[in-house]
């Protein structure tokens, strides 16, 4: 018999039958840990395509732009695909471990061909190259990260316990951004950066496949959530888009990436064109890495105390604020600009961590009320969400550098560096300030289920 209770504890708090079900640190390691391994795959590609593509390639930025989108736009259209077909996965490894088996290859390879194009092909071929190896690229980022979620929402027994866990992971993740500006700076310090930059990418691309075996190797799954994944893909979005609290993070989350996307693909040219210090292109962003690594231990101990809802929010408007006062950086400025993007990385670490850990709280809402378990089609639509922010926001700074006339490795007029700072401003500004008012109507219940 399955019955359901509300309290009008927050969101996190800990059922007292289940206070003193915790994760062992082996398995909070084999399950965050590796995640450093996908999270750099996928900030080297969002963050160096764009420049290596134009200066280096010498592509159109608008063309590499329009690629990036298409292919973001299927990575995100691709993830109900898998989580829906992960939740209903009947196999004796479980739910989730065989998708994350099958991405490893498909990922290698891809991220390897991606940054070697042949050199005797034009520009046409090389774009179309790019879209073709960005495309097996992001299916298996998918093939991974979906299942990879869901595992979590899948083995974390309390509230607090999945804080804990997706906080470590989005640590783990935010160290694979760190170690992406490093390979950024490697890569643009080369004698020859389309040579050097294969074989960085042959190098680290074996080193993040090992790397992320483990977590499939090191952990099984719940074996009671079996063949309790939902009818399908139809049916499970259904019961997402009925969910009102569903819709607000959804909502949230979209908003948020959808700013943010910018430190991806303009925090190159900001600091080259705007502070003037290309030698800081990989190191100083990682300003914004650090801060959201160090700072997760006070966002977990606050959402223990505060609630996730508060917790969040207050986050939400320490990321507004570290990017809004961007704008007002000016050349040779790396001190304010260093604590301008403190701020904004502590805000932005807190919401990849307390994103997945209320999403934790709105599926166990879900099977309340259908009895199902679909942490993948759950996670999909987050990644969803987050995906297609980033995926209009990365393709439009394509887009826009040629819309405000910008020139490839020349000096740029005073308009479009004013318009370069306004995007990298303005945008993150206002996808918090709007995240934060959509959020503050988030009021989900504990949630205790008794089978």
């Amino acid at each position: 018999m399955m019955t359901s209770t509300m309290s009008s504890r927050p969101s996190d708090a800990i059922p007292h039958e289940a206070a003193a079900l915790r994760l062992t640190l082996a398995q909070l390691a084999a399950y965050g840990g590796p995640t450093l391994g996908v999270g750099f795959l996928l900030f080297f590609v969002q963050f160096y395509l764009l420049k290596f593509a134009t200066d280096v390639l010498l592509l159109a930025p608008a063309a590499v732009g329009a690629v990036m989108a298409l292919t973001k736009l299927w990575d995100a259209v691709s993830d109900p695909l898998v989580g829906t077909w992960s939740d209903r996965t009947q196999h004796r490894w479980g739910r989730r471990r065989p998708w994350m088996f099958a991405a490893l290859p498909v990922l290698l390879a891809s991220f390897v061909l991606l940054w070697s194009p042949p050199a005797s092909w034009g520009a046409t071929a090389t774009t179309a190259f790019f879209c073709l190896m960005l495309l097996g690229f992001y299916t298996g980022f998918t093939l991974y990260s979906v299942p990879h979620g869901s595992l979590g929402a899948e083995l974390c027994p309390t509230p607090h316990e999945r804080t804990r866990a997706f906080a470590l992971r989005q640590a783990s993740w935010t160290v694979g951004l760190l170690l992406a500006f490093v390979a950024i700076q490697v890569a643009r310090n080369a004698a020859d950066a389309r040579q050097g930059t294969a074989l960085l990418a042959l190098v680290t691309g074996l080193a993040a496949v090992l790397l992320l075996s483990i977590t499939p190797l090191a952990l099984r799954e719940p074996a009671a959530h079996r063949g309790r994944g939902g009818t399908g893909l139809r049916a499970a979005w259904r019961d997402i888009l009925a969910s009102r609290h569903a819709r607000i993070l959804l909502l949230v989350w979209f908003i948020e990436n959808l700013g943010v996307g910018v430190l991806g693909s303009l925090a190159p040219f900001v600091v080259e064109y705007v502070l003037k210090r290309p030698d800081l292109i990989g190191a100083l962003p990682g300003v914004y890495v650090i801060a959201g690594i160090l700072t997760l231990p006070l966002w977990v101990a606050a959402a223990r105390r505060y609630g996730k809802h508060a917790t969040w929010l207050v986050a939400m408007a320490a990321g507004g604020a570290g990017f809004g006062a961007t704008f007002f950086v000016g050349e040779g400025q790396v001190l304010p600009m260093s604590l301008c993007l403190a701020l904004a990385g502590a805000g932005m670490g807190c919401g990849g961590a307390l994103s997945n850990a209320v999403l934790a709280d709105v599926i166990d809402a879900d099977e309340a009320a259908t009895g199902e378990r679909k942490e993948g089609a759950y996670t999909a639509a987050l990644n969803f969400a987050l995906k297609l922010g980033i995926a209009i926001s990365s393709g439009g700074a394509g887009v826009a550098l040629g819309a405000i006339g910008f020139v490839p490795n020349a000096e740029q007029s005073e308009s479009t560096l004013l318009a370069l700072r306004f995007l990298f401003a303005g945008l993150p500004l206002a996808g918090f300030a709007i995240g934060a008012l959509a959020f503050w109507r988030f009021d989900l219940r504990a949630t205790r289920i008794a089978m």
